[in-house]
């Protein structure tokens, strides 16, 4: 299988500076490897560093040690030293995120809320929505709120948008940080369905996900993350 993912001696410490610079570590030494097609869950308890780790493979944070290497045209791109503008290419091409919150411009409507990645890598305007309407009545996003802004959605039909953005570009490498968390039975389905697309057709999944039952239908093996005593250092 094509590797897709593979992390080595990563670690990761909080410098309080505010704080007299109390240094907090979050985890250390962590290895993992992600194929095409398969779908990791990040496993621990509360605190134990899954979103971070998770932010640390999309190069939101920078780990305090080791690698985070990731394909992306055809090689393996190391994001702890890839410049800026190689980050924004993987990012945009190559490595998708589905956070827990739908962050947007204000009075954008849904629909081009959910149809810009798509758009970003070269789709037209129209194909990129029609691939937006499809994903937004999947996810029961009534069409009448299709042309309002997402910022005066429920906490669910905005996790909704955020999930049909997440998933309308077909990227090779996704990361999902808890997108079921806000959803009840019917559209934590949906998203079970998605899930199971993206792995067909290839894609690596690394994904939190503290419901059991969605965790056991799109989990092909967990990584534990261990949390370190939390002291002062």
């Amino acid at each position: 299988m094509t590797m897709m993912i593979s992390v080595s001696g990563l670690s990761k410490d909080f410098v309080l500076h505010t704080q007299g610079g109390v240094r907090i570590p979050v985890f250390a030494g962590l290895d993992l490897d992600v194929h095409a097609g398969e779908c990791v869950c990040l496993h621990g308890p509360s605190g134990a560093g899954k979103s971070t780790l998770l932010r640390s493979l999309y190069a939101n944070y920078k780990p305090s040690a080791g690698h985070v290497r990731v394909l992306h045209d055809g090689g393996m791109v190391d994001l702890t030293s890839a410049e800026p503008w190689q980050v924004v290419e993987v990012r945009r091409r190559s490595v998708g995120y589905v956070s827990q919150f739908l962050s947007v411009i204000p009075r954008v409507p849904a629909l081009e809320v959910v149809a810009e990645p798509a758009r970003l890598l070269g789709a037209d305007a129209e194909t990129a929505r029609d691939r937006a309407r499809e994903l937004l009545r999947r996810l029961n996003i009534p069409e009448r709120l299709w042309a309002v802004a997402p910022a005066t959605f429920s906490g669910g039909e905005q996790q909704r948008v955020n999930i049909a953005r997440g998933f309308i570009a077909n990227y090779p490498i996704m990361l999902l940080d808890e997108p079921t968390a806000s959803l009840d039975a019917g559209n934590r389905q949906v998203v079970v369905e998605l899930i199971g697309e993206a792995k067909a057709r290839g894609a690596a999944i690394v994904g939190i996900f503290h419901d059991a039952e969605v965790r056991a239908a799109v989990a092909d093996r967990l990584f534990e993350v261990n949390s370190f005593q939390r002291s002062a250092a």
